[in-house]
C-alpha cells in the first residue's frame, strides 16, 4: 500500500467518526466533514459471472443502474429558492492502492425485477465509459441532486462518493478525509423566508427537522403553525350529511376543516387538481391534510407518468419543479353513503383508542415463499430495529420458514393486530404466493381491532376498479382495516425493500405517527438510496393511501407502562413515560430520564406548542406531578429534547 497524498489543513489531531457530518452551517452554505476508512473488496456473481464488491460496513453503494456499486455518504440540505450548488473539496487525507487491488469489474447498479417475475430476472447494463473505455469512476468525488419542492422548502441530496475506482488496472483511490464546503450561489433568500414560513406546518417540520441537516437555516424560530388546516374534497353525492360526524370530531381534535364537492371544483382530475393546487399555494393557512372522498367513479385518479394507470400523488405537488408532495393526501374510495359512514365511523372509533389497549402490540407480518430470503429478511430487520425496542409482539406469518398459511393470518388478524405488513405477490384482488384472497377474507372479524396495512406487493394498491383488494380491506362491514397503503402497478422486489424499511424507521423508529407522514417517509427512503434516479418516481407516483391520511395511530410502548417495567431503556441519552394512569383525568406523574439541561414540552394533535412544564437540569432518572386541569379533552404528545437529543410519549387527556 502506498499514500497517493496526505495532507494536514487545520485539522491536525481532529479524530472524526466514521461518516459525513456537517460541522456548519449559513445562508451562503454548508462545511461537511467526511471521515471514511478503506473499504472492503470481495467477489460476487451476476448472471454467472463474477464481479467485485466494493463496500464499507454501515455505508450504503450507489444505485445507479449500468454505473459502479461504489460507497456513499448522504446528507438532505436545505437551500435557498433558486440556488445553484457547487462544492469545495479539500482533501485531508487520500489512499491509492496500487492495480489489481479490484480484481474483478465493479458490479454495475441493476434494475431490480418487478414482483410478477423471478427475482433472478433483473436487468443489468454496463455505462460504456467506464466498463469500455476505462474512464475512472466517479469523476468528481461530491455531487448534487435537486429533489425538489416539500412544503416551500429547496430540497438538496448531497452525494459523497469515498472510493474513486480505475477499471483500466483494477486501482482505487479513497478519500478517507476530507473538508468540503457546499456553497449555495445565487437563489432568491426573501423568497425562501415567505414561501418556509408561509406553509410552515407542524407535521411537516416534524419530518423536515429529521431529514435536513441545516434545518433552521432558513426558519425564523419566532413563525407559529395554524391549527392543522383539513381540505375535504367529495363528490356531491357524499357531501351533504354523511361527514358531519367526521367533520366534527376532527375539529375537535384540532384540526381547521374545509369540505367542498365537486360542483365547487370541477369534476375532473385536472379541475380538482387546480383547486387543491391553489388552495395549496394562495389559501391563509395552506391545507396540510387532504381527504378525497369517492372511488374513481365518483372522483377520478389522477393520471401518472410512468406506468398506465392512476396516481392521487399530483393533487397535493406545487408546480415547483419536483414531485415531493406537499400535503399529507388519502381517500376514501367509496361508492356508497353506508361505506363513507363506516370509514368515517372507523376513525372516530379508533382515535379513541387507548394506546395501552392489549391488540395494540400485536404486529403481523406474512412473507410470500418466492424470494423469502427478501421479504423474510426485510420483515426481520424492521421487528429488531423498530418493533422489538417499544415491545411489538410479532407473528411471522412466513411460508417458508415456518409453514404459515391462510388460516394462520386468519387467526393473527382475528387476535388482535394494530399493522399487518404484506411482502410478495399480489393482484387486484388478493395476496399471492402466500395465497390469501376474498374467502380467506370474509372468515376475519376483527371488527374491534383494525390494523393499517402495508401491501408491498404488485396491484394491490389498485383503486381504478369495481372493488380492489386496497378496498375489500377498507369498506367491508365487520372487519378489515383502518386504511391500506399499495400500489396501483407492479412493483420491485429491492425498492419494495428500501421503501418497508423507510416506513418503520420514520414510524416506530422517528414516532412520526400520522400515515402519511411516515408512508411518506418510505418513499423518501427510495428516493435517497436510488438517488431520485431508477424506478423513484414510479414509487411516488404508484403507492396511494385508501384511509384517513392524519389518523393519529396509536404506538405501543410510549404509554400505559407499568410501574415494575423499565421505562428509562439502559443506553437512551432521554427518556420520557406517563408513569401513572394513561388516560389521564386531571394530573399524571411524568418520569424523566437523562443527563444535562432539557425541555419538555407539549404539543396537541395539531403540532401547535401548548405548554412547557419542565426546562432545566436533571442527572438521572426522576419524577414529578403534571397537572393538566388546564388542557382540553384530547390527544397530547410530550417531547423532552436536549441539545443532541430527543424523547417522545404520548397522553390522552379525559374529564
Amino acid at each position: 500500500m502506498r499514500t497517493c497524498a496526505f495532507l494536514v489543513l487545520g485539522l491536525a489531531g481532529l479524530a472524526l467518526a466514521s461518516g459525513l457530518g456537517m460541522v456548519s452551517s449559513d445562508q451562503a452554505g454548508v462545511r461537511l466533514e467526511l471521515s471514511s476508512p478503506n473499504p472492503d473488496v470481495t467477489e460476487v456473481w451476476h448472471k454467472g459471472e463474477i464481479y467485485s464488491r466494493v463496500s464499507i460496513p454501515g455505508v450504503e453503494n450507489l444505485a445507479e443502474f449500468s454505473l459502479p456499486r461504489l460507497p456513499v455518504y448522504r446528507v438532505w440540505l436545505e437551500a435557498p429558492i433558486g440556488a445553484s450548488v457547487e462544492f469545495d473539496v479539500t482533501v485531508n487525507r487520500m489512499t491509492c492502492l496500487p492495480g489489481n487491488t479490484v480484481p474483478y469489474a465493479v458490479e454495475p447498479g441493476i434494475q431490480s425485477a418487478t414482483k410478477d417475475r423471478p427475482r433472478s430476472e433483473y436487468t443489468m447494463g454496463f455505462d460504456p465509459a467506464v466498463y469500455e473505455q476505462g474512464q475512472a469512476y466517479p469523476r468528481a468525488w461530491v455531487r448534487a441532486v435537486e429533489a425538489g419542492m416539500m412544503r416551500g422548502r429547496n430540497l438538496i441530496l448531497v452525494e459523497v462518493m469515498s472510493v474513486r475506482w480505475n477499471p483500466s488496472d483494477g486501482s482505487m483511490q479513497i478519500l478517507n478525509s476530507a473538508s468540503i464546503d457546499v456553497r449555495f450561489v445565487g437563489g432568491d433568500l426573501g423568497e425562501t423566508y415567505y414561501q418556509a414560513g408561509r406553509l410552515m406546518a407542524a407535521g411537516f417540520e416534524t419530518m423536515l427537522s429529521e431529514l435536513l441537516a441545516n434545518y433552521g437555516t432558513f426558519e425564523d424560530p419566532g413563525w407559529d403553525t395554524p391549527p392543522a388546516p383539513y381540505l375535504i374534497v367529495s363528490h356531491q353525492d357524499f357531501a351533504s350529511t354523511m361527514l358531519d360526524g367526521f367533520i366534527t370530531w376532527k375539529e375537535s381534535q384540532g384540526f381547521d376543516v374545509t369540505l367542498v364537492d365537486l360542483t365547487e371544483t370541477g369534476s375532473s382530475a385536472t379541475q380538482i387538481r387546480d383547486y387543491i393546487i391553489d388552495a395549496i399555494a394562495n389559501w391563509p393557512d395552506p391545507p396540510v391534510y387532504v381527504l378525497l372522498v369517492g372511488d374513481t367513479g365518483y372522483l377520478p385518479g389522477y393520471s401518472p407518468t410512468t406506468y398506465s394507470g392512476v396516481t392521487d400523488l399530483y393533487y397535493v405537488c406545487l408546480d415547483d419543479g419536483g414531485y415531493q408532495p406537499d400535503a399529507f393526501l388519502g381517500r376514501f374510495s367509496v361508492q356508497i353513503g353506508s361505506q363513507l359512514e363506516l370509514m368515517c365511523d372507523r376513525v372516530i372509533w379508533y382515535e379513541q383508542v387507548s394506546a395501552s389497549a392489549p391488540w395494540i402490540q400485536g404486529s403481523g407480518w406474512i412473507a410470500s415463499e418466492d424470494n423469502w430470503q427478501i421479504s423474510e429478511g426485510t420483515h426481520n430487520y424492521c421487528i429488531s430495529n423498530f418493533g422489538d425496542p417499544l415491545g411489538y409482539d410479532a407473528d411471522k406469518l412466513y411460508r417458508h420458514t415456518y409453514g404459515a398459511d391462510a388460516s394462520d393470518v386468519v387467526a393473527s388478524v382475528n387476535a388482535g393486530l394494530s399493522m399487518l405488513t404484506f411482502s410478495g405477490h399480489g393482484s387486484e384482488t388478493s395476496w399471492g404466493d402466500m395465497p390469501f384472497s376474498s374467502g380467506n377474507f370474509a372468515q376475519l372479524n376483527n371488527d374491534d381491532m383494525l390494523p393499517g396495512v402495508l401491501s408491498h406487493a404488485c396491484l394491490t394498491g389498485s383503486y381504478n376498479t369495481d372493488t380492489g383488494w386496497c378496498e375489500t380491506w377498507t369498506r367491508t362491514p365487520g372487519k378489515g382495516a383502518i386504511w391500506f397503503w399499495g400500489s396501483d402497478p407492479s412493483t420491485y422486489w429491492d425498492e419494495d425493500d428500501i421503501q418497508q424499511k423507510g416506513e418503520f424507521a420514520w414510524f416506530w423508529g422517528s414516532l412520526v405517527y400520522w400515515p402519511m407522514g411516515f408512508l411518506n417517509g418510505g418513499k423518501l427512503a427510495v428516493y435517497e438510496y436510488y438517488g431520485g434516479g431508477g424506478s423513484t418516481k414510479y414509487y411516488y407516483e404508484g403507492y396511494n393511501l385508501m384511509g384517513d391520511p392524519s389518523l393519529a395511530m396509536r404506538i405501543w410502548g410510549l404509554t400505559g407502562i407499568e410501574d415494575d417495567e423499565p421505562w428509562a431503556p439502559d443506553g437512551s441519552p432521554l427518556a420520557v413515560a406517563v408513569l401513572s394512569a394513561n388516560p389521564v383525568v386531571s394530573s399524571a406523574v411524568l418520569g424523566l430520564a437523562g443527563q444535562g439541561s432539557v425541555q419538555l414540552s407539549v404539543f396537541d394533535i395539531s403540532g401547535r406548542l401548548v405548554e412547557t412544564p419542565f426546562e432545566g437540569e436533571i442527572s438521572g432518572t426522576q419524577t414529578f406531578a403534571w397537572d393538566v386541569s388546564r388542557l382540553t379533552p384530547g390527544v397530547y404528545f410530550l417531547r423532552l429534547t436536549s441539545e443532541t437529543s430527543m424523547a417522545s410519549a404520548r397522553v390522552t387527556v379525559l374529564r
